[in-house]
């Protein structure tokens, strides 16, 4: 088999300017592919994302059951404000692939000809049934069981492709969003010689 890869993506870009800016500190040290921006937030500075060079994807914001309509204006919103499509759809709290929204969300991508983040082996074979393409696999992780981190990653190396979601980001005092604190020691461990350590055995590339 060859080398596997790993596409590392940070989510919620835009929910707050203090995680934007652990964001960015990652993305120009080269320890993530890809950012995921949410559309809808005023917290967006497209200079800086543009002068990454690296993937940006959209995080679409939806309720448990939203229209096609509302997956379109998205998509279009961020093609307005970045002035070409998404290299990749994909959800908060994984939304998207929430049973009443996941056929809207791949007859989207089917139309824009875009990738999809699969979470769950369920998710991925619909999506792929239906054209769709997505990584073969998936990790999420926290930084409180990084030992879980590290068995999950040694397992992606026996698919092609896997994602990795962080959340890397400073605290925000003024944001409510209950994961907010925990983004400073994902950041710090994003940074340490052991992520470094973990990911080595991966090419890394971008959607």
């Amino acid at each position: 088999m060859s080398q596997p890869e790993l596409i590392i993506t940070a989510d919620d870009y835009g929910m707050s300017p203090r995680f934007n800016q652990g964001m960015l500190e990652v993305a120009r040290a080269g320890l993530i592919t890809g950012i995921s921006v949410m559309i809808k937030r005023k917290y967006i500075r497209k200079t800086d994302l543009l002068a990454l060079g690296i993937s940006l994807g959209l995080h679409l914001e939806l309720e448990n059951s939203s229209s096609y309509r509302e997956i379109i204006s998205q998509i279009e919103r961020f093609k307005k404000r970045f002035g070409g499509l998404p290299a990749y759809l994909d959800g908060h709290q994984h939304k998207h692939v929430a049973p009443d929204n996941i056929d809207r969300v791949i007859r989207a991508a089917q139309y824009y000809g875009l990738p999809i983040r699969s979470r769950l082996p369920t998710d991925r074979l619909h999506l792929q049934q239906n054209g769709i393409a997505t990584p073969s696999h998936f990790v999420s992780w926290h930084p409180e069981r990084l030992p879980v981190l590290e068995e999950r990653l040694l397992v992606s190396r026996s698919f092609p492709v896997s994602e990795l979601v962080v959340h890397p980001g400073y605290f925000d005092k003024h944001c409510q969003y209950t994961y907010n604190r925990e983004r400073e020691a994902e950041l710090a461990f994003l940074r340490s010689e052991d992520f470094r350590k973990f990911i080595r055995p991966f090419r890394l590339i971008r959607y």
